[in-house]
C-alpha cells in the first residue's frame, strides 16, 4: 500500500469516528456545531476522493481519464472547502453569517468561487492539473492559485484571532494556532514532496484536536445531573438571539436549595435535584432543559404555540405546590419563575443575562412568576455598557485622577483634597466616580480600582512633595466591597511604604453605610493601620446608617458631616443647633470636622461662625484634574508669599 492510500484510509477512519461521536453526544444544535460537522464530513470526502483514485489506478487495468479528472476535481474542491469551513467555524465564535454585511460575504466567497470556476474549466485548459493516458498526475502552471486561495483564508483566520482576541480564551487561541501550524506545515511538505500527501491525514488530525479540546460535546453536559450545562445554555442563547429565532424561556429558581444542602448534605440534595430534573424533562418534546446555576434551571420552549408556555408554567406551579419525597422524607420546595418571550422582549444576550441575574438576586420578591416588565431594562443595559467600558478602561489603564480641594476657614487656604476617579469611553463619554465604583463592585473590578487609586495618590504625594506645599492630607473613599478584601490593610501599608510618604498624608474615608457593614476583622485592621499614622474619616455622618458609638469605637480622626445636614441648618434653627453641637462634640473628642456642600456664600458665611475645621464645595472649587489642582496650589502659595 502506498503512502497516498494509507493516509487517505486513515483520514476516512478518523473523520467517520469523529462524525459518529459528535452526532451521538452533541446535545446542542447551533451554527458552530453544524460547521464543525460539515468540516469533518468534508475532510472525509477529501480522503475518499484520494482513496478512490488509488483504487481505480491500482486495482483496475484501465481507468478513464475523465474519472481521474473527476476524483482530482473533488479533491481540490473539498480541500478548498475545508479551509473555508475552518474559517467560518472560527468566525462563528464571534459572528454568524447573517450578521455579516453583503460586501464582507462577497470577500469571503469570491476567492473560492473563482477557484472553483478555474477548476471546473480545467478539463479543457489543464491549467491546474492533468492526467496522462496512463493515469499519471501532473501539476499545471496555475497550481499556485490553489495555494494563494488557501493562504487567503489562513490570513483571514489570523485576522479574526487578532481582531476578536478578547472573545477567545487563551486555550482556544492556542488550539487554533496549533491546528493552523500543522495545516501550513503539511501543505509545505506536500508542495515540496508531492508523493507524500500529508494534507489529507493532517486535516483529520486537526479535526480530532478541535473535537477533543474545543468542540467536545461533553463540555456541554452538566456532570452532576447529566443534563445540558450553563455552557450549552450560553451557546444556545447566543445563536438563537443572533438568528432571531422565536422561543420562550422559563427560568425556575429554587431559592432555598443552598440552605437545603447546608442542612441536609450533598447526597440528599443531589437526590432531590435529580427527581426535579427527571420531572422537568418530561414536560414536553420541544423543550430543552439546562442547569443554569446551582439553584436554577432554564427551559427553552422552541417555537411555542398559543397557550403552551402558560400551561407549562401552571404545571410547574402545581407540582411545586405539592411536596417532594426524598429518601422517605416529605419536603416542601419553594420556587419562583421568570418568563421571557424572545427575541420579542429582549434582543441583547448580555441584557438577558442581566435580567436573569437580577431575578436570582431578587429572592424576596413576592411574585411567583416574573416577566420582563418587572425589571428596569434601562438600568440593566447601562450596567452592561458600563461593565464593558470599565473592562476596556482597565485594559488600557486610561483612568484620570481628579482632586476636589478642601478649604480651611481658619487658615483661609486649601489644606487638603479628596481624590476621585473617572475615565473616558468612546461610546459612553466620561464615566465618573460614583457610577464607576457602583458598577465595579458588581463586576469585581473594585479591588483593582481601589489599589489603583491608592497607589496613584501615594505616587502623587511623593512626586509633587505635597506636604512641603502646605497640604495636610489627600482623602480616598473606601467602598464596601474594598473593605472585604483579604489583607487590605497590609496591602495599604505596603503601598504607603513603597512611596516613602508620611502616613498622615493619607486619609481613608468610610461612609456610615460602609461602617455598618464592616466585619470585626476589618475594624481591627483599621486600628492597626491607624497606629502607623494613616488618618480615617467617617463621612456622610447624619445619613442614619450608624449610631453615635461609631465615633468613639473606631479610630476616626476626621468627622465629615453629610451635606443634607448643612442644607437643613441654613433654614431650620433646630438643625443649625444640632449641627453646631455635633461640631463641638467632635472637637471635644479631638476630631477634625469637615462639612461638604458649600455651594454659595450663604453656606460659607454660616460655617465661619461654627467650630468647623474644613469645608468642601463648589463655592471653593469643583473637581480638578492634576494640572489644574497643582496650579491652584502654586497660585495660593505665590499669593501667600507676596503677602508675607
Amino acid at each position: 500500500m502506498t503512502y497516498e492510500a494509507a493516509f487517505a484510509i486513515a483520514s476516512i477512519f478518523i473523520s467517520v469516528q469523529i462524525a459518529l461521536n459528535f452526532a451521538k453526544y452533541n446535545k446542542v444544535s447551533n451554527n458552530q456545531g453544524r460547521l464543525f460537522l460539515a468540516l469533518v464530513i468534508d475532510n472525509g470526502i477529501t480522503g475518499l476522493s484520494v482513496a478512490a483514485r488509488w483504487i481505480f489506478l491500482y486495482y483496475f487495468k484501465s481507468c478513464p481519464t475523465w474519472l481521474l479528472e473527476l476524483m482530482s476535481y473533488i479533491y481540490f474542491i473539498s480541500h478548498l472547502l475545508l479551509i473555508l469551513l475552518m474559517f467560518l467555524y472560527i468566525l462563528s465564535t464571534v459572528r454568524i453569517w447573517r450578521e455579516l454585511a453583503a460586501w464582507i460575504r462577497l470577500l469571503i466567497l469570491l476567492p473560492i468561487c473563482s477557484e472553483a470556476l478555474v477548476l471546473l474549466t480545467n478539463p479543457l485548459t489543464h491549467l491546474v492539473y492533468n492526467h496522462t493516458p496512463d493515469g499519471i498526475y501532473h501539476r499545471g502552471p496555475w497550481i499556485f492559485t490553489v495555494y494563494i486561495v488557501s493562504a487567503y483564508y489562513i490570513l483571514m483566520i489570523f485576522f479574526i484571532l487578532f481582531w476578536f482576541r478578547k472573545s477567545f480564551s487563551a486555550k482556544r487561541i492556542g488550539i487554533i494556532l496549533l491546528v493552523m501550524a500543522m495545516g501550513i506545515a503539511s501543505t509545505v511538505v506536500q508542495f515540496l514532496l508531492p508523493e507524500i500527501p500529508l494534507e489529507v491525514v493532517t486535516g483529520s488530525v486537526c479535526a480530532l484536536i478541535l473535537y477533543l479540546f474545543i468542540q467536545n460535546p461533553s463540555e456541554q453536559i452538566d456532570p452532576e445531573l447529566n443534563m445540558l450545562s450553563r455552557t450549552a445554555f450560553i451557546e444556545r442563547m447566543r445563536f438563537n438571539l443572533l438568528a432571531r429565532k422565536r422561543f420562550d424561556l422559563v427560568e425556575l429558581l429554587l431559592p432555598d436549595m443552598i440552605d437545603f444542602e447546608r442542612r441536609n448534605g450533598t447526597e440528599k440534595t443531589h437526590t432531590l435535584l435529580s427527581s426535579i430534573v427527571e420531572w422537568l424533562s418530561s414536560l414536553g418534546e420541544n423543550t430543552n432543559l439546562y442547569h443554569y446555576d446551582k439553584n436554577s434551571f432554564a427551559l427553552e420552549v422552541i417555537s411555542p404555540h398559543a397557550g403552551e408556555v402558560g400551561g407549562l408554567i401552571r404545571a410547574i406551579r402545581k407540582r411545586f405546590d405539592e411536596a417532594w419525597e426524598v429518601d422517605g422524607e416529605v419536603l416542601a420546595v419553594p420556587s419562583r419563575m421568570l418568563r421571557l418571550i424572545l427575541p420579542t422582549e429582549l434582543q441583547d444576550e448580555q441584557v438577558l443575562y442581566g435580567v436573569m441575574n437580577r431575578f436570582a438576586m431578587n429572592c424576596n420578591n413576592e411574585l411567583r412568576v416574573m416577566t420582563v416588565s418587572d425589571f428596569d431594562l434601562d438600568t440593566i443595559k447601562r450596567n452592561r455598557e458600563i461593565n464593558g467600558a470599565l473592562a476596556r478602561a482597565m485594559e488600557k489603564n486610561n483612568f484620570e485622577m481628579r482632586y476636589t480641594p478642601i478649604y480651611s476657614p481658619a487658615l483661609e487656604r486649601i489644606v487638603a483634597a479628596e481624590v476621585s476617579l473617572r475615565f473616558f469611553d468612546d461610546e459612553l463619554g466620561y464615566v465618573y466616580d460614583d457610577e464607576l465604583f457602583r458598577f465595579a463592585e458588581q463586576s469585581g473590578h473594585v479591588l483593582q480600582l481601589g489599589e489603583l487609586i491608592v497607589e496613584s495618590t501615594c505616587r502623587f504625594i511623593h512626586e509633587e512633595k505635597l506636604q512641603e506645599q502646605g497640604l495636610s492630607f489627600l482623602a480616598i473613599r473606601l467602598h464596601p466591597a474594598m473593605c472585604l478584601q483579604y489583607r487590605l490593610m497590609d496591602r495599604l501599608k505596603e503601598i504607603v511604604g513603597k512611596y516613602d510618604i508620611p502616613p498622615s498624608m493619607l486619609c481613608l474615608m468610610l461612609s456610615e453605610y460602609t461602617v455598618s457593614t464592616a466585619t470585626a476583622a476589618f475594624r481591627a485592621g483599621l486600628s492597626t493601620l491607624e497606629e502607623t499614622g494613616v488618618r480615617f474619616c467617617l463621612e456622610d455622618y447624619g445619613s442614619g446608617f450608624t449610631s453615635i458609638t461609631s465615633i468613639f469605637e473606631m479610630p476616626f480622626s476626621v468627622l465629615k458631616i453629610n451635606q443634607s445636614v448643612i442644607r437643613a441648618a441654613l433654614s431650620i434653627e433646630k438643625a443649625r443647633i444640632t449641627m453646631d453641637a455635633t461640631l463641638q462634640m467632635a472637637r471635644d473628642l479631638n476630631m477634625m470636622t469637615m462639612v461638604e456642600g458649600i455651594e454659595d456664600e450663604r453656606y460659607f458665611d454660616m460655617i465661619k461662625d461654627m467650630a468647623c475645621d474644613l469645608a468642601k464645595g463648589n463655592y471653593f472649587f469643583e473637581q480638578l484634574v492634576k494640572e489644574e489642582f497643582l496650579n491652584v496650589i502654586h497660585l495660593k502659595a505665590a499669593k501667600e508669599g507676596e503677602t508675607l
